[in-house]
Formats: structure tokens, sequence, C-alpha cells
């Protein structure tokens, strides 16, 4: 914030000022011990924090301040809201299972915070959340990208013959299904291999696995505590005796655990392949399984492409000044202050291509066509149908999608339901 503004702030700013660097804080030592934890509950406060910032510095906008401090306020009152509505769609966008869906919406705090959109809206505040016009150069950058990711990832790619087993030596068998065991199958089914829509399917598993420190953590402070609080209202039941020395013995195995961190991952595919073949997180720590029962529902061939178009588009506009909040990102991971893995040679890999997307959307509003699968897939037709023209087509639906207005957060909405 202008530093000639804070001299001018009222005591309620400042206190929520100071509230909000507190629970930011808080949360980035969470982020650091326990890479990829989400304290529901603490984000879900910072978000209400943060929309409350906003309605002090509308006070004293309408107070008629000189132009400077209206621009200054302006600029913070949208980057308070705008950040409160990424906060609880990065939420809403975890990969959460089955069982756990509606979890963020069932919680009061989440009740609490779009009741203060709702407030927020209802002053005036929906101006401060329409996307600014971009110039044409960053139109034709942002064009250029998103074609050039569906042209990447629009062909089939389910379609390649398994590898016959049956053609190597009984030993070089073994040591390939042994390295491989997710690429390599005997007796492979033949392709296609991916789920079409409206086939998807509906995966269980008595465990899951979680990078080591969050294993640790879950199984000390949610899963113990939880069979402790049975065994006093059953007392003497010996399946929970034998469960809790089970837990117990497996926390004091994995805090014997030591490994060497991966600086740079395979990184073959988000999320599965990853970690069925490198047993490692994109961010280099070892994952290993709890016993903590768990439902997922398979995407399709579609869903999967969609998600990596808008991967894809992250990563290549970052550092190309389209985004300031992605390109100062893109800035920290390539320098020493992203830690001791950090390195200008992967930092586009380590780039959180999810939150990028949705800074993406706030300055864009054309970009939601990338999570609309009727929309995703009239642009692909658009896309291989213009040939040679397709980037100024784009580049001329972004410029026209820059004057929509309303509300670009389907997080907050009172029918809102989980993003995709």
């Amino acid at each position: 914030m202008d530093s000639s503004l804070q001299d001018s702030l009222s005591i309620e700013v400042r206190r929520l000022l100071g509230e909000e660097s507190r629970l930011e804080h808080e949360a980035r030592a969470i982020e650091e011990s326990l890479p990829g934890l989400r304290d529901i509950d603490l984000l879900l406060t910072l978000a209400g924090t943060r929309l409350s910032l906003c309605f002090p510095l509308m006070k004293q906008l309408a107070a008629g301040p000189d132009t400077a401090a209206r621009e200054a306020l302006q600029a913070a009152i949208s980057e308070k809201a705008l950040a409160a509505i990424r906060l609880v769609e990065g939420l809403l966008a975890e990969n959460v299972s089955e069982d756990q869906r509606g979890i963020i919406q069932a919680n009061p705090l989440y009740l609490q915070v779009r009741a203060q959109m709702e407030k927020f809206l209802m002053a005036g505040g929906g101006g401060f959340l329409e996307a600014k016009e971009a110039d044409s150069q960053k139109r034709r950058i942002l064009s250029r990208s998103i074609v050039e990711a569906i042209r990447k990832y629009n062909s089939e790619d389910d379609r390649y013959p398994a590898l016959a087993l049956e053609d190597y030596p009984p030993f070089v068998r073994k040591v390939l299904l042994f390295l491989f065991p997710v690429m390599v199958r005997e007796n492979p089914q033949p392709p296609p291999y991916g789920i079409e829509e409206g086939e998807e399917l509906t995966y269980s598993s008595r465990n899951m696995k979680l990078p080591l420190t969050q294993a640790i953590f879950y199984m000390e402070n949610e899963l113990l505590p939880d069979l402790r609080a049975k065994l006093q209202e059953a007392p003497g039941t010996r399946a929970l005796q034998e469960q809790i020395e089970q837990v117990s013995q497996r926390v004091e195995d994995y805090k014997k655990l030591r490994f060497f961190p991966r600086s740079t991952p395979v990184l073959l595919e988000k999320g599965y392949y990853t970690e069925g073949m490198t047993g490692y997180t994109a961010d280099g720590e070892m994952l290993v399984p709890i016993p903590l029962p768990v439902t997922m529902r398979s995407g399709t061939n579609l869903d999967r492409k969609m998600e990596l178009v808008r991967m894809d588009v992250v990563k290549r506009i970052a550092g190309r000044g389209v985004s300031r909040d992605i390109d100062e990102e893109y800035r920290r991971l390539r320098s020493i202050e992203s830690g001791i893995r950090g390195s200008s040679r992967t930092a586009s890999m380590k780039l959180d291509a999810v939150w990028g997307y949705r800074v993406l959307r706030q300055d864009y509003p054309f970009l939601t066509r990338l999570a609309d699968k009727r929309k995703f897939l009239e642009l692909v037709d658009l896309v291989m149908r213009e040939g040679a023209r397709a980037e100024r087509r784009v580049a001329a639906l972004i410029e026209r999608d820059e004057t929509a207005t309303g509300l670009q957060s389907p997080a907050l909405r009172r029918d809102s339901t989980d993003d995709t």
C-alpha cells in the first residue's frame, strides 16, 4: 500500500491491516513447514478480514480525497477484494475426495465470507472487481499462448499401442514391470485408454498418500485424538487399542525416516503419474501412505485436456508482462528467495499454475472458457478451423470480453458449486 496513503488511514483500517498481516504470517508458516497443507478456518478468516478491510477503505474513498489518494484507495480495495475471492476459490478448487465435497461450503466461516461479499457488492463494490482493459500487446501474447496450448494438447493421446512385453526376455520383463508399474502392464487392454464423457469412474482405497510432514501432522493431530476419544467412550475395546498402537508406531517410524529431497522431480504429469512413478511430490517431498479411506471420481479426457491447456497457458505467459502477480511470483521462483530448491532453470515447472489461472481469470474474463466444457470445445473448434487467423480471432474475443461486467467469482455466488 502507498506510503502516503498509510499516514491517512483510520485506526480501524490499521487494526485490520495488522490482523491481515498476522493471519498471512500464520498461513505462510504452515505452508513452509507442511507444504501443501491448507488450514480451512485460518484461510477463510483471512478472506473475511480482507473483505472487512474494503468497507472502511470505501468510506474514506467516499469522503472525497485528492486524486492520488483516490487512485491508491481504489487500487487497495480492488486488491483486497480480489485476494479474498482467490483465496476462497483456491479452497474450493482443492482436489478433495468425494466424501469430503461440500466441506468448505458447510463451514460457518464460508457462509460469513459469502455474506460479506454480498454486502460488499450491495455497497457498490462490483466496480472494483471488473477486469481492467489490457493493451493490445498483452492480448496478443495471451491469445498466442492460448492457441499454441490448444494445438499442443488437441490431438488424442490415448491411442498409442501398449508395450508388447512378450517381445522381451523374461528378465527384461521383470525389470520393466518393477521400474514402471504405472506405464507397463502384463496383458494390457488395447487402446483407447482414456475416459470419455459420461463414463466417469469412482475409485476407493483404504489408504491414501500424503507428503511425509503432512502424514505425521495428520496422524498426531487428527487421527490419534479421534481414536482416543472413541476409546474413552468405549473403554476396553481391544480393536481400538490395537489401532492406536499401530498408528502410534507408524508415527514413530515416519519420524525416523530420512530422505534426500528431489530438487527437480520427474514431472511427467500433474498428480497421479508424479506420485505413482517417483514417490515424491512436485515440490520434492517423499510420499508415504496413511490409514485414511478415500473415494475419488475419475475425470475424463476432456477434463484432463482442459487442465493441461490452463496450466500451459499460465506457464507460457509467466514473466512476459501479461500479469503483474504471476510475473512477481515467477521472479521469486527464479531467485534465491524461493529457498534451497530455487532454480532459474525450473521456475516455470514450480509455478502454481492452478493459482495462476485464477489470477488470470480475474484479469481476463475470456479465460473462463477454459473451465467450461461447452465453451472450451467451441474455442477448440475455432482455433482448429481458423488456422493462421486463430490468434487474431482469439485476441478480438479477449478484447470483447474485457467489457463484460459482473462478478467473476463463482465461488461466492448463492448457487455456487465446486470450481471446475
